[in-house]
């Protein structure tokens, strides 16, 4: 995945997260991710952008099973979205 399409994905992404936890660490962590892309900051980038994996992966089975949350299929995306960027980085 471009950088660019990553840009165009990551307000849903944050969006999505955001709509879940208002976990102080993942506000902070969208946040800096957003900066970090902004700044075409490649080292932070990966840091936060694995911060971030690190959670869902902690994270994504409680919502799939989750009968509150409406959006699942979202965080399904925002997850893949994230992991491929992440493996864009290293290639």
């Amino acid at each position: 995945m471009q950088r660019q399409e990553f840009i165009i994905e990551l307000g849903g992404i944050i969006g999505t997260i955001h709509t879940y936890t208002r976990n102080p660490f993942m506000i902070g962590y969208t946040k800096e991710l957003k900066k970090a892309i902004r700044q075409n900051d490649p080292e932070t980038t990966k840091l936060v952008l694995d911060k971030v994996i690190d959670w869902y992966n902690e994270e994504i089975d409680k919502i799939a099973n989750d009968d509150y949350v409406f959006n699942k299929n979202m965080h399904k995306k925002a997850y893949d979205i994230l992991l491929e960027y992440r493996e864009s980085l290293d290639s």
